[in-house]
């Protein structure tokens, strides 16, 4: 899989293999959910994930369920021919757990620490081609993450609204001021779960709505 090491890549590689993904996908309205793929986490949210703006999913520890829920909404998306980007923020995403088929519709952006992140996050938002985008931090240092001035999110908020582009923030812990929606995802997996394949992983998720927004607010 091909990967990318500077801006000046990832502007090639967005022109040369997601050409005109808006005109294929459409803009989505601010509230307009889109499916993670995990039923119990759409029912909490009300439908899925808020278009248009941040979602926040909050995964405390090791082992949290976070992995399972960006491998759900990866291959969700993808059965439905559309795009993801995924910033990955400790370059930990674990390729050999997907097909060929279901990576090919992901952009992935391996970064080195929170900073380089958050550097490739503004610059896809920007380009306004991939309708969904999650920008993982769950497993960078508190350190790096503490660093991070809240007028970020008020940066990534605006662009997500302006061009119709649905984000997920995978955090360790409570992160991202102004987030449309906060969600806790908490494991309590039995051992055998695995074996029987990753829908019975996912139906032992259990989710804990902090915060969202009311419709009035986002309307």
């Amino acid at each position: 899989m091909r990967t990318t090491t500077s801006v000046t890549e990832l502007r090639q590689l967005l022109r040369e293999r997601i050409p005109n993904t808006r005109l294929e996908v459409g803009v989505r309205r601010r509230g307009t959910p889109v499916s993670t793929g995990v039923r119990s986490l759409d029912a909490v949210l009300g439908g899925g994930l808020v278009s248009g703006d941040l979602t926040e999913l909050v995964g405390t520890g090791h082992g949290s369920g976070s992995v399972q829920v960006l491998h759900a909404l990866l291959r969700r998306l993808a059965g439905d021919g559309r795009f993801l980007a995924l910033i990955d923020g400790g370059d930990s995403f674990d390729v050999d757990a997907e097909e060929p088929e279901v990576l090919a519709r992901m952009l992935w952006v391996r970064c080195v620490d929170a900073d380089a992140a958050l550097k490739a996050t503004d610059f896809v938002l920007r380009d306004r081609n991939l309708p969904v985008v999650v920008l993982d931090l769950k497993l960078n240092p508190v350190t790096q993450l503490k660093r991070i001035p809240g007028s970020v999110w008020h940066r990534f908020s605006r662009l997500a609204e302006q061009n119709g582009t649905t984000v997920l923030v995978v955090t360790p812990f409570a992160l991202v001021g102004g987030a449309a929606a906060r969600v806790e995802v908490a494991a309590r997996l039995d051992p055998s779960a695995h074996a029987t394949g990753p829908g019975a992983v996912l139906e032992q998720l259990e989710f804990n709505l902090l915060r969202q927004e009311s419709a009035a607010a986002s309307s």
